[in-house]
């Protein structure tokens, strides 16, 4: 049972929990993003002052709070940036980690609500199931200015900010619905030559899932064992030989792809595939 349906149980607990939100002390995620800076490929963080948008009359400037995790999950870089109302940012690695450094994983963004907006949260309707996310973009680009753009569908689950110390602490380590995914992104086994499936753990708590490639049908054509810790990446390269083989038996014209299970409630696998030797593409989920 999450916190919230538990406060809703008791009258008391919620009447003081929707004070502590009018205080302006609203939980807030930091949206978590997959980025790559190596192999060939560069990418770029876009970031806006969103506060600007639902909140206009107050023109102030924002701060974000940018995050490098490497693959195995350890942050490698953290830096804070300062946004002018209604204004953007286009951060390059080597923008936020002071130099161009050669990795890949995690990004996570933290926007800071200006004090001018705190106060005005309380008026949002349905308050207690209030919580804020900081969306935001990548983009990757390779050495031809090809490029492929990815907007966040997950924030990080390991880490609450903003509201107070034991509501943070519950929400920090709400377990996550570890469930079975399969994509319905039909891929054609013809005219693929790469494929790759970057998968992330968002969650507090380690996690163990299985990436497979599927048949439209769903029949198991190929699977990897992954093990993840907290913020851990990892891009799992469908072996060239085993493309090679389902164009040479010719029994599937499309493939999916799966993981069992995903690791947090919307931790969908990021695909890069190369397709009859174009520029990588990317999709999410």
């Amino acid at each position: 049972m999450s916190l919230l349906s538990s406060l809703a149980k008791n009258p008391l607990a919620q009447r003081g929990y929707n004070g502590i939100l009018e205080s302006g002390f609203i939980p807030r995620r930091a949206f978590a993003h997959y980025f790559m800076n190596t192999a060939g490929l560069r990418s770029r963080v876009h970031l806006q002052n969103y506060y600007s948008m639902f909140f206009p009359d107050e023109l102030t400037p924002v701060t974000a709070r940018v995050w490098l995790c490497n693959s195995d999950g350890k942050i490698v870089a953290h830096k804070s940036f300062e946004m002018p109302a209604f204004g953007q940012l286009y951060l390059e690695i080597e923008d936020i980690a002071g130099y161009d450094m050669d990795v890949e994983g995690m990004v996570m963004v933290d926007v800071l609500p200006p004090k001018a907006v705190k106060s005005k949260l309380k008026t949002i309707p349905n308050l207690s199931a209030l919580n804020i996310q900081t969306p935001f973009w990548v983009s990757y680009r390779d050495s031809a200015d090809n490029y492929m753009y990815v907007h966040s569908i997950e924030s990080y689950r390991g880490k609450i900010f903003g509201a107070m110390w034991p509501i943070n602490q519950m929400l920090a380590h709400a377990p996550q619905a570890r469930a079975p995914w399969e994509s319905w992104r039909l891929l054609d086994v013809n005219l693929l030559d790469e494929l790759m499936v970057v998968v992330m753990n968002h969650a507090a708590a380690p996690g163990d899932t299985v990436v497979k490639v599927i048949s439209e049908k769903g029949d198991e054509l190929w699977r990897q064992d992954v093990h993840l810790t907290t913020r851990q990446s990892r891009r799992v390269i469908v072996p060239a030989e085993m493309i090679a083989q389902w164009k040479k038996d010719g029994v599937y014209e499309t493939v999916r792809v799966a993981l069992d299970p995903i690791l947090s409630d919307n931790g969908k696998p990021y695909v890069l595939m190369r397709y009859a030797g174009g520029p990588l593409s990317m999709h999410h989920g």
